[in-house]
C-alpha cells in the first residue's frame, strides 16, 4: 500500500515523456504476465477439483447428483475464467508495439519542433530579400554613384543610417561602386573601418555584380565578417543601377549584412521553448545547404559539419544514432518565392535509459 503514494511523488518530479510512459506500460505489461501465470495456475487447480468432484458425486450415487450440478458449473466458470484471461493477454500491448509507438511519438513531436524552427527563419530571412532589392533603388543610393561627390556620398550615408536604426536585425548596410570600394555605410561603430575599404574579393559583392536586373538578389553564406568585429552576418545582396530602374546599367551594389550572431542564437535558444530538464539533454541547430552547423544551443557545434543520415533525401524525419540519441530533422518549406537555401531543422536528444525511468518512478 505504501508503494503507490511514493511513485505518485516521483512521477510528478520526472518529466513524463513517451520513453517513461513505455517504461511504465512495459511494467504494467509485466505485472500483467504474472497474474496471467498465476491465474492459470489458479484456474487449473479449479478445474482439477471440479473433476475431483465429479468423480466423488459420480460415486455417491443418487444422493451426489445435486453436487454433480455444482461441480459441472464450477467447471463452467473455470473455463470462462481461462478465455477471458486469455483474450486479455492477447489485447495488452506488446513491447515490440510500445517501442514502435516510443519512436513514433518521440520522432513526430521533434521533427515538428525542427520544422517549426527553420520556417521561423525562413519566413524571417524571406523579407530580407525584399529589403535589399527596395532600398537598392532609393535615390540617395544611386546618385551617389552617378555623380561620386562626398556630400552625396555623405547623404547615401545618412539614408542607410536611418534605415539601420529602424531595422535592428541588420549588423550595417554597404554600398560600393563596382570595383567594390565603399562609398557609404550604415552603422556607426563601423564606418572609420570600413571607410575606404575595398570589397572586390568578398563572395557577396563579386556575386551581386553580377546581378541580371534590379529583381535579382543573391544570399552568401553564414561567416564571421571581419568588418563587424568578426560577428556571424549573413550578406543579402543585390545591384545598384542608373536612376533605380531594374533594367537600368548597374553601377554598385547594395550588401546588407543581417545580424545572424543574435538573430540565428535565437532561434534555437528562445523559440525553442524547451523546459530546463529537457534543454539539458537536447541540441537544437540549423544547417545550411552543405550540411553546416550555423546556429547551435551548443556553440561549440558551429560551423562543424553535421553528418545527417538521411540516404534517401527524406524531407522531414527521425531515427536513432550510434549513442541512443533521436535525431529528429525537417527540412525548409521555403516560404512564397524564396526556396530556403535548403536549410534544415535538426533536433538531437538524448533518451534515458530504462533504469533511470523506472528508479524515478519507483519501479522494480
Amino acid at each position: 500500500m505504501t508503494a503507490a503514494p511514493s511513485m505518485k511523488r516521483s512521477s510528478q518530479q520526472h518529466a513524463v515523456t513517451p520513453r517513461s510512459m513505455r517504461v511504465v506500460t512495459d511494467g504494467i505489461g509485466k505485472d500483467l504476465e504474472r497474474f496471467s501465470t498465476d491465474n492459470t495456475h489458479v484456474v487449473k487447480q479449479i478445474k482439477l477439483l471440479a473433476i475431483n468432484a465429479l468423480i466423488e458425486a459420480a460415486r455417491a450415487g443418487e444422493t451426489g447428483k445435486g453436487f454433480a450440478v455444482v461441480a459441472n458449473e464450477v467447471q463452467r466458470l473455470a473455463q470462462i475464467a481461462t478465455d477471458i484471461a486469455s483474450k486479455f493477454q492477447d489485447n495488452v500491448l506488446s513491447r515490440s508495439m510500445a517501442e514502435a509507438l516510443v519512436e513514433e511519438m518521440e520522432g513526430v513531436r521533434l521533427t515538428d519542433l525542427a520544422q517549426t524552427l527553420v520556417q521561423l527563419i525562413v519566413r524571417n530571412l524571406f523579407e530580407r530579400t525584399a529589403d535589399v532589392r527596395w532600398w537598392a533603388t532609393d535615390t540617395a543610393l544611386w546618385e551617389a554613384l552617378q555623380d561620386p561627390q562626398p556630400q552625396r556620398s555623405a547623404f547615401a550615408a545618412e539614408r542607410l543610417g536611418v534605415i539601420n536604426r529602424f531595422y535592428t536585425v541588420y549588423l550595417d548596410l554597404v554600398v560600393t561602386d563596382m570595383k567594390g570600394q565603399v562609398i557609404a555605410s550604415a552603422n556607426p561603430t563601423y564606418q572609420r573601418k570600413l571607410a575606404g575599404a575595398n570589397l572586390a574579393s568578398d563572395p557577396w559583392f563579386r556575386a551581386a555584380a553580377n546581378c541580371r536586373s534590379g529583381d535579382d538578389y543573391i544570399v552568401d553564406e553564414v561567416r564571421p565578417s571581419e568588418f563587424h568585429e568578426r560577428r556571424n552576418a549573413l550578406v543579402y545582396a543585390t545591384g545598384i543601377r542608373e536612376s533605380g530602374r531594374s533594367d537600368g546599367k548597374q553601377i554598385g551594389t547594395l550588401g546588407v549584412y543581417f545580424d545572424w550572431q543574435n538573430q540565428g542564437q535565437a532561434i534555437v535558444d528562445k523559440e525553442a521553448n524547451l523546459p530546463p530538464q529537457i534543454a539539458e539533454k537536447t541540441v537544437v541547430m540549423l544547417l545550411d545547404g552543405k550540411r553546416r552547423v550555423i546556429a547551435c544551443s551548443d556553440p561549440k557545434l558551429m560551423f562543424s559539419h553535421f553528418a545527417l543520415a538521411n540516404p534517401e533525401g527524406m524531407t522531414r524525419g527521425s531515427y536513432y544514432d550510434n549513442n541512443g540519441a533521436i535525431v529528429a530533422y525537417a527540412k525548409t518549406l521555403g516560404y512564397e518565392d524564396y526556396d530556403g537555401l535548403g536549410w534544415y531543422g535538426v533536433v538531437v536528444q538524448q533518451t534515458e535509459a530504462d533504469d533511470v525511468i523506472r528508479t524515478a518512478f519507483n519501479l522494480k
